[in-house]
């Protein structure tokens, strides 16, 4: 009899999922909090009971400014996250201890460096040597992927927004054998530095009429970014279509990429702006011009004088 009872439970124990790897829940938990997801609605991953510190303080370190250490008090997870707890509870700028001295391991550890140095790279409290150091530190092998992929894309767009192509080449020699479709967008948006700027098919908001110019027709700053990032006061707005994506080739507004550009106009006319609004992304990606916000700076011939893409874009002066 207690067998019967025990068989509908049976299904149900034969498809419990083993635990995870401890480095494939990390990743699951990294690429959600990518995705833009809130804590709340990050994956249920199972671990093995050893490993469920490591991870609690991986999702502590993405969502709190000030994470707690879970980890037994003699282990040397614990030290680690201590060193981490205590450069965050610095100073903002405070770079009594250096990057370099730091000795991550544990994924909640890359995490917290990230969001810390993004922050001061923001703020424009690293020097150039802070900055580089922090960013080759989260691109080193022994970083979750995510993670790298975030540093080495930072530091490129700083690369490109500083026009340093030692930096480039550098980076390059180091990464290209591992990620060797990660390089070759950035050196075609260096290939844009000082070069005439290109034309585009826009339509003009918030009236909706057709536009076919060059960016330096727009003025001497134009700023691509989609309607949440609204352009400085100073600089021409250019609106990337963010769901539609028309193809290139068709050049009449029509059904959802009319609806959609209908309703950005009445956002930009609510702001009491005016702007661009670029139906494909294709032209803009041909460039290498994807990470927005984008802010590019034109000289008085209508030479592209500089490219702050992404992060680089945010920043402040550095000291």
């Amino acid at each position: 009899m207690r067998l019967l009872l025990l068989l509908p439970l049976a299904p149900f124990v034969l498809q419990a999922a083993p635990p995870l790897a401890l480095e494939d829940a990390a990743a699951q938990i990294l690429e959600a909090f990518d995705e833009g997801r809130p804590r709340t609605r990050l994956p249920e991953v199972t671990v093995n009971p050893k490993d469920r510190p490591a991870l609690a303080w991986l999702r502590a370190t993405l969502y709190e400014t000030n994470p707690q250490n879970p980890f037994p008090k003699t282990s040397a997870a614990y030290k680690e996250a201590e060193s981490i707890r205590a450069l965050l509870a610095k100073a903002p700028g405070d770079s009594s201890v250096p990057v370099t001295a730091l000795k991550p391991t544990l994924a909640g550890s890359f995490a917290a460096l990230w969001t810390w140095g993004q922050g001061c790279a923001r703020k424009g409290l690293f020097s150039l040597a802070q900055r580089q150091a922090w960013e080759d530190l989260l691109a080193s092998a022994k970083a979750p992927a995510v993670v790298r992929g975030w540093a080495l894309r930072h530091a490129l767009c700083f690369a490109l927004a500083e026009g340093d192509e030692t930096r480039l080449m550098t980076l390059k020699t180091a990464f290209s054998s591992e990620l060797p479709d990660f390089f070759q967008p950035f050196q075609r948006a260096f290939s844009l530095l000082g070069g005439p700027s290109p034309r585009f098919y826009f339509w003009s908001l918030p009236d909706l009429q057709p536009q076919d110019l060059a960016l330096s027709a727009l003025g001497s700053r134009v700023y691509v970014a989609p309607p949440e990032l609204p352009a400085p006061a100073d600089a021409a707005w250019i609106i990337p279509a963010p769901v539609t994506n028309l193809p290139v080739e068709d050049s009449v507004l029509a059904n959802e990429s009319l609806a959609e550009a209908t309703r950005i106009a009445e956002q930009v006319r609510g702001l009491g702006r005016k702007a661009w609004f670029a139906p494909s992304r294709q032209p803009l990606e041909a460039l290498a011009l994807v990470y927005f916000p984008i802010d590019i700076r034109l000289d008085a011939r209508g030479m592209i004088q500089s490219i702050r893409m992404g992060d680089a874009a945010q920043a402040k002066p550095m000291p």
